[in-house]
């Protein structure tokens, strides 16, 4: 898996300051588990494998419900995060530095795989996305996250979160990168995936908070299942 995820390595304990480089994180990390777990029903008990964990903010959550987590990152910076901040919080996540292809060869299987935030940084997310749904389970559940590839989401994605109000750190994301739901669902279907819903992931600048809408443009998230 080539990614981007050098950029990531400079951002250290920032990964846990809710006011720090990665706010916007812990802003739509409450808003994005609680679609997840809705759409999983229990979790206790259920095997989660977070891609492109990062520092574990979402990884944590899925712990605290009750899943045995497994987490991978490239960034190894990101990872030490996340273990430490894991270790403070008492809760046990299997954390590892490498790709979903480095996982296959372990042949492990999952209940539920996340890829929340992520897929926008990926170079070739055909061989991601194979790799990856080679370890759902039959009927397992597959979330994500990501960001559209429209003319929308250039403008705020990239000029108004990054370069206008620094939501996220200047460069962070690439617009080449980006998702086009047609396009994630096609991958999806290849790989025995079929998508469920798709939802929108909506900046109100009014109240300065994300909402769950109906418009896919810039932000979307939804869930897929195995057959």
């Amino acid at each position: 898996m080539t990614t981007d995820a050098e950029k990531f390595d400079q951002w250290g304990r920032e990964w846990w300051n809710p006011a720090g480089k990665l706010f916007s994180l812990h802003r739509i990390n409450p808003l994005r588990f609680e679609y997840f777990s809705k759409a999983a029903g229990v979790l206790a008990g259920k095997t989660v494998l977070d891609v492109g964990c990062g520092g574990g903010l979402l990884a944590e959550e899925f712990a605290k419900a009750g899943s045995a987590v497994t987490g991978i990152d490239l960034s190894p910076v990101a990872i030490e995060a996340a273990k430490r901040h894991s270790q403070e919080s008492g809760l046990s996540i299997d954390y590892k530095v490498g790709s979903p292809l480095s996982l296959v060869k372990e042949q492990q299987a999952f209940d539920i795989i996340v890829c929340a935030e992520v897929l926008e940084h990926v170079d070739d997310l055909a061989s991601f996305l194979k790799d990856t749904l080679s370890m759902l389970k039959p009927s397992g559940l597959f979330f994500f996250g990501t960001i559209n590839k429209t003319i929308k989401a250039r403008f705020f994605a990239l000029f108004v979160a990054e370069d206008l109000l620094g939501m996220v750190p200047r460069g962070t994301h690439d617009y080449n990168r980006f998702v086009k739901p047609s396009i994630l669902k096609q991958l999806l279907e290849e790989n025995g995936v079929e998508m469920r819903e798709l939802k929108g992931m909506s900046y109100d600048p009014l109240k300065l908070e994300f909402r769950i809408s109906n418009d896919t443009a810039v932000n979307y998230l939804g869930y897929a299942i195995k057959g």
